[in-house]
């Protein structure tokens, strides 16, 4: 019998990558390349579509030459990619602008709108999220209001990954996990006319596709797409679940009780849940997850890695740049740095609020910023490195501490899951356990178990993730300080 392999495209915010698994779920190949962030205005964030379609044919083509597979040894390929935000095509397929982003903030003033107007309040009540800048419903209604032609040309209202899954197969879907937490109600995982009503948004409807379970969202490779990447027409291509969702299950996330957090560009926490969780109420999410008996309950923090990018930028700006010509790792450095300092940063306290939207979670709080505070003339950037790193491990907490679920393992995802200094906080902070997996490639990873159960080849979620996620690193609890999230708190 040939090998037989699972191919993963992520379309991130920033990176597009393509990664080839074995049934095992180790990474073989991969590829990536950045993607089309635009910013038109400030506080707007948008991405050429056919500069991510592009981004997804480089990286295939590149997995598939690197891997030197054939291409009827390929069974699937999963897609997932960034959620919320707002992707537009028209009768021919065609993109009728710019996709906007789920970090564009120009909703804003029509979310704080819709909070004083108790119109938030009451789509909690059926959708079981809050309404935020991110929410496509609330996109829709800008563009109606400021791009009166833009309606009109439009045939379907997608997400990235649904783009993408058009590109290759020429089917116009979403799938339940992108669809849920903007316009279902969450009891019956189906769609609820009262969510466009209340958002005046009733004109889009027709364009908004239907939404089959993860597993259900399936077409064929095109043959003219095929030819053009190198594999077979037909291959079985799934999209599904979006990335935060293939994420937590690329970590193992699968059951109740299970808990992720996904430290990339967005810090998203998770807990898969067996019904939505309405309390407290009008904070953060409840969607589906790609198991048909399962949901996730989800508080997205706008930002994380960025906070730490960003300083890193500003502040060691001759070592990164001593780093890239000499090829060491900055990032190993900078953690040892880091973990030397303090408990505390020596009183330093660092909002990690960076994004030009303000932040969405726990809270929906537009105007937030980022910033330090407790400085003085003795501190040093290696005190203001160590409040990085804690502000953002606090804002996690901030996030769990308003969920009503406990938390008793921790799973994390993202380019953060690398930190073990991150990790260690963590685990100090929740007071449990924190487990990373191998691999780096969470959602990819995710996409192909949601394809990998689609076409046969895994009995159930739950026998995927047994047989493709191996732990690779655990921090236990170590020396926990009860006192200090609350000491921190309080410096809030």
């Amino acid at each position: 019998m040939s090998a037989r392999f699972l191919l993963g495209i992520d379309a991130g915010t920033t990176i597009i990558k393509s990664t080839l698994f074995d049934l095992e779920g180790r990474e073989l190949a991969g590829a990536a390349q950045n993607s089309s962030l635009l910013a038109p205005r400030p506080g707007w964030a948008e991405a050429d579509m056919d500069v991510v379609w592009q981004a997804v044919i480089t990286t295939v083509q590149q997995t598939v030459a690197n891997a030197n597979i054939q291409p009827d040894e390929l069974l699937a390929i999963g897609i997932t990619g960034q959620g919320d935000g707002t992707w537009l095509v028209n009768k021919d397929h065609r993109p009728v602008r710019n996709a906007i982003l789920w970090s564009d903030g120009r909703t804003a003033p029509f979310v704080v709108a819709c909070q004083r107007a108790g119109i938030s309040s009451q789509l909690f009540q059926i959708t079981g999220t809050a309404l935020n800048a991110c929410n496509q419903g609330a996109q829709l209604h800008w563009l109606q209001e400021n791009e009166p032609a833009t309606p009109a040309q439009t045939a379907a209202v997608l997400r990235a990954k649904d783009w993408v899954f058009l590109c290759m197969t020429g089917v116009i879907s979403t799938d339940e996990t992108d669809a849920s937490h903007t316009y279902f109600a969450a009891a019956n995982r189906a769609y609820d006319e009262r969510v466009f009503q209340l958002l005046g948004i009733e004109g889009w409807r027709h364009a908004v596709p239907p939404a089959p379970p993860s597993a259900k969202q399936i077409g064929e490779l095109l043959p003219s797409v095929a030819r053009l990447l190198g594999l077979k027409p037909g291959t079985p291509v799934l999209a599904g679940p979006f990335d935060v969702a293939a994420s937590a299950l690329g970590a193992g996330a699968v059951t109740p009780g299970d808990a992720c957090s996904v430290l990339g560009t967005a810090s998203v926490h998770q807990i898969v849940v067996d019904m939505p969780v309405m309390e407290p109420a009008d904070i953060g999410y409840n969607m589906c997850h790609a198991p048909a008996d399962c949901y996730m309950r989800l508080l997205p923090a706008m930002t994380c890695t960025p906070n730490l990018q960003w300083f890193v930028d500003q502040a060691f700006a001759p070592e990164l740049a001593a780093a890239r010509t000499g090829g060491t790792n900055i990032w190993d450095h900078l953690e040892a740095i880091a973990g030397r300092m303090p408990l505390g940063a020596n009183g330093v306290m660092y909002h990690p609020y960076l994004d030009p939207a303000g932040e969405r979670a726990p809270i929906f709080a537009p105007h937030a910023r980022a910033q330090f505070t407790g400085l003085s003339a003795h501190h040093t950037r290696e005190d203001m490195l160590r409040a990085v790193y804690e502000g953002v491990a606090l804002s996690v907490l901030d996030c769990y501490r308003w969920m009503s679920v406990p938390v008793t393992l921790l799973r994390l995802a993202g380019g953060g899951a690398r930190s073990p200094l991150w990790g260690q906080m963590l685990a100090d902070a929740l007071g449990c356990p924190v487990e990373v997996a191998e691999g780096t490639e969470y959602g990819a990873r995710g996409a192909v178990i949601n394809a990998g159960v689609a076409i046969g080849v895994y009995a159930s979620y739950a026998t995927a993730v047994a047989q493709t996620v191996r732990p690779v690193g655990k921090r236990e609890i170590v020396g926990f300080d009860t006192t200090w999230p609350e000491r921190n708190m309080r410096k809030r």
